[in-house]
């Protein structure tokens, strides 16, 4: 149960949010805002004002949004980052693992999943659905029925349920792919389709299409998401390389393929357009990269760690430290990889787990 003062500030996220789905924010407005939901998650997250005070940071000493203290994601491991009651949990969502790992998974706890929704919505209409409102969806990822831990698959099913009107089909079931569904699927002569997928899974389906010599040619203003990383246990592959199959077999350009990166330990995602495209985020997010040596923000164009700010992460922390490294690039960042020595991590294992076996 949200107390007033929660309600009032999740009413102003949301305002902002909306205000700010197709538009930039003003700098003020963006800093007024997260100084304001700093204060709150330093006074109602014991664990997190633990680690501002060895920061040697309180409200009253920040000034910019720039110098809010980060969590690192690793710290969602072994702690419960909450800014309210455990027991007034209604969802939470864990980091991707694979069997015999011998480490603990991220977890992160909501009180409301309103944020979430709200945020994820407007950023998946800009990049993936920019010239119409809704079109058939194919998923080559868990439902959210068959993975409800999964951030990834419960954002599938509110893509789902508000773009597809519940339509979309799942094509990842029971811890498997079903490759030859798809293709018949696709074959179907319709309206443009949208594909979703994790990176190696749609590998492990262009090979399907490559083996059994089949080429398809979706109708135009057909598009792709793929999300999960490049890199898993076994294989290896290139965004570009990957990008072209997807043209030679299903017939989607590669201006239509877009990457999309996100978190379990944030709320908003960001996106990517064709292979070498960087990610931009929404309204209410902001990246730094930070040299890992100093601490500090790195020099423009200098590659280091990715920190996200996410005002819709009201109920944990808004300022995740993670071990992806990249770079500022234009109006986006370049994502590099995970730093070197870091776990594997990415929806795209749960593939990697099934051809494992």
């Amino acid at each position: 149960m949200r107390d007033t003062e929660t309600k009032k500030l999740d009413s102003e996220i949301l305002g902002f949010i909306r205000k700010y789905a197709w538009k930039q924010a003003p700098a003020a407005a963006f800093e007024g805002l997260a100084l304001k939901i700093f204060g709150y998650q330093f006074r109602r997250n014991v664990l997190y004002r633990r680690w501002c005070l060895i920061e040697n940071k309180k409200p009253e000493s920040v000034r910019s949004w720039r110098e809010i203290p980060a969590m690192p994601a690793s710290g969602f491991k072994e702690l419960v980052l909450t800014t309210f009651l455990k027991k007034d949990t209604v969802k939470v969502f864990r980091t991707s693992g694979t069997t015999g790992q011998n480490h603990s998974r991220g977890a992160h706890f909501f009180d409301s999943l309103d944020l979430y929704e709200a945020a994820l919505a407007p950023t998946f209409k800009k990049f993936l659905l920019p010239d119409t409102s809704a079109v058939p969806m194919r998923f080559l990822i868990s439902s959210p029925k068959e993975a409800p831990d999964s951030s990834l698959s419960f954002m599938m099913g509110v893509v789902d349920r508000r773009f597809a009107q519940g339509n979309g089909k799942f094509y990842f079931k029971a811890g498997r792919p079903f490759f030859k569904e798809l293709a018949e699927d696709l074959r179907r002569p319709g309206s443009p389709s949208l594909l979703l997928a994790t990176a190696l899974t749609l590998k492990g389906f262009l090979d399907h299409l490559k083996r059994e010599k089949i080429c398809l040619k979706l109708p135009p203003g057909s598009r792709l998401m793929e999300t999960g990383g490049f890199k898993g246990y076994t294989q290896k592959i290139s965004k570009t390389a990957l990008y072209a199959e997807c043209q030679k077999y299903l017939g989607i350009p590669a201006d239509h393929c877009l990457s999309e990166y996100g978190m379990t330990e944030l709320s908003s995602q960001f996106y990517a357009k064709g292979p070498r495209g960087f990610f931009q985020g929404p309204a209410w997010t902001r990246t730094l990269v930070m040299d890992p040596l100093t601490g500090r923000q790195a020099q423009p164009g200098k590659k280091g760690l990715l920190k996200h700010f996410d005002l819709a992460n009201r109920g944990s922390v808004m300022v995740i430290q993670t071990e992806d490294r990249g770079r500022i690039a234009r109006a986006g960042f370049e994502l590099l990889g995970r730093f070197e020595g870091s776990e594997r991590r990415g929806c795209s294992l749960s593939y990697e787990e099934f051809i494992r076996q």
